[in-house]
């Protein structure tokens, strides 16, 4: 069977015990046994850019090839025309994921391929998920039986951690590395970088390679020179 570009296309492993954020707990456990084939035949999650959806489209690949289920994970602003030779495929695969429809809504022909997609996965039993900006009422959906069809199964929000537990997800992550972050080096990158998690962590990758390299502690002098002074 030809496989489809970019259908397995996850850079680096993610886990749900890497996503944080306690109003998350549910979504997760849902996302979880889906992934096993024992739960929703088609969960839509829906939130706003940063919120992590498609860590979570990733760590629903992952879990589901863990256990020797073949997941099919699609970012649909790469694939492009391709979700025509996705759905044709659908049948090979125990776990479907569809990362970010807000890509092909208001395009007649992109939204009739999610559509037919989303029609394929339920006839051939294969278990969805979807993320998205939007609950699908508050898309502009044109197709009408896609708008249908996006709200078949559960829908559920993602909820943006707080951020007490973004300093604990950086000083257990630089943990990991061999790092000591103090609480108050942690508070200033919050008050001086954006705020979602992925960037933050993209700062954590960054001072790791500098930390070694200059031997130096993660000190807030050390982390604005490097963050933001070396920036300029």
């Amino acid at each position: 069977m030809q496989q489809i570009p970019l259908a397995l296309d996850l850079v680096t492993p993610t886990s749900f015990e890497g996503f944080i954020g306690n109003e998350n707990l549910l979504l997760k456990a849902t996302l979880a046994e889906q992934a096993t084939g024992a739960g929703e035949a088609q969960v839509l999650i829906h939130g706003p850019a940063g919120a992590g959806k498609s860590h979570l489209a990733q760590a629903a690949c992952y879990h589901a090839g863990s256990m020797g289920r073949p997941a099919a994970y699609w970012p649909l602003r790469q694939l492009g025309g391709q979700l025509a030779a996705a759905s044709e495929q659908i049948e090979a695969f125990a776990l479907a994921v569809v990362d970010d429809v807000d890509a092909v809504i208001g395009q007649a022909e992109g939204e009739f391929m999610l559509f037919d997609l989303i029609n394929r996965a339920r006839e051939a039993g294969v278990p969805l998920l979807l993320t998205a900006s939007h609950p699908p009422t508050e898309l502009p959906v044109n197709l009408a039986d896609l708008a249908s069809r996006l709200a078949w199964g559960a829908v559920m929000a993602v909820h943006l951690p707080g951020d007490g537990e973004k300093i604990e997800l950086l000083r257990a992550r630089a943990q990991a590395r061999g790092l000591e972050m103090p609480h108050g080096t942690a508070q200033w990158m919050l008050g001086h970088l954006p705020r979602d998690v992925g960037g933050l962590l993209e700062a954590l990758d960054r001072l790791d390679r500098e930390s070694m390299i200059a031997k130096r502690r993660l000190t807030i002098p050390f982390v604005r020179e490097v963050l933001v002074e070396g920036e300029g």
